[in-house]
C-alpha cells in the first residue's frame, strides 16, 4: 500500500480554500479515487462540548476517546498531532489515494494559494479559477503513483510507508528472486508473511 498523494490548500478567511477542496474532492471521487480530506487552524478550538460524553471520557483521563453512532464514528485525540503523524494516521487507514489538507503549513506539502498573503513554502501555483491547472498537477502524480508497482509492508503491526524509490527496490529484487523459482510465472500479486522469533541467548 503506497503512501497517498497529498496536497495543501491554504489562504486567508473568505479565499475560497473549503470550495476548492469540495470540488476537488467530487472530481476525483467520480475519477474512482478514494479521498481523504485534513482542517488544519491555528485556533485553539475543539469539536468536542464540554460535559458531553466523551468529554468527560476524556476529562477522566482517557488518551483516545472514540463517538460511534449509527451514522458516523469519530476519532477524538485531545492534543495536537503535527502533519506528519496525521499523514501517517491517514494512511494506516489504508485504501487512501489523496489527500488534501485546508490550512496545510507543513513545508514539505506542495500547496495551492488562494488569495493574497505571504507564500509558503512549497507552493505550486496561486489559484485564481484556474481548476484545470490545478486539476492537471493533481491527476499527473496520482498516475505517476499509479504506474509504480504498490507494495504493502508491515513490520509488527504497524504499516510501513514507502517512497518511489525504496517501494521500486523492493519490488524489483522480489519480482526478480520470484522468477528464479520453478513454477513462478506471471506474478500480479504476491503474499509473505515472516514470523521472526529471535532466540535468547544465554
Amino acid at each position: 500500500m503506497s503512501a497517498p498523494v497529498v496536497y495543501g490548500v491554504y489562504g486567508p478567511s473568505d479565499s475560497g480554500k473549503t470550495r476548492l477542496v469540495e470540488q476537488l474532492v467530487t472530481t476525483f471521487t467520480k475519477d474512482g479515487y478514494s479521498v481523504a480530506t485534513v482542517k488544519q487552524t491555528h485556533k485553539a478550538i475543539s469539536l468536542d462540548m464540554a460535559h458531553k460524553d466523551t468529554w468527560r471520557h476524556h476529562a477522566a483521563g482517557a488518551r483516545l476517546v472514540v463517538f460511534s453512532s449509527a451514522s458516523e464514528t469519530v476519532f477524538l485525540v485531545h492534543h495536537r498531532l503535527d502533519s506528519s503523524t496525521i499523514l501517517q494516521r491517514v494512511h494506516d487507514f489504508g485504501g487512501i489515494d489523496l489527500v488534501l489538507v485546508e490550512g496545510a503549513r507543513d513545508p514539505s506539502i506542495p500547496k495551492i494559494q488562494l488569495g493574497m498573503g505571504k507564500k509558503r513554502t512549497h507552493t505550486l501555483l496561486t489559484y485564481s479559477n484556474n481548476y484545470s491547472d490545478v486539476l492537471s498537477i493533481i491527476k499527473k502524480e496520482l498516475k505517476m503513483k499509479q504506474s509504480l508497482h504498490r507494495i504493502h509492508i508491515t513490520v509488527n503491526g504497524k504499516s510501513i510507508p514507502l517512497s518511489a524509490f525504496p517501494e521500486s527496490i523492493f519490488t524489483n529484487t522480489l519480482i526478480g528472486m520470484l522468477q528464479s523459482l520453478k513454477g513462478v510465472r506471471d506474478i500480479t500479486d504476491v503474499t509473505i508473511q515472516l514470523h521472526h522469533n529471535k532466540k535468547k541467548k544465554r
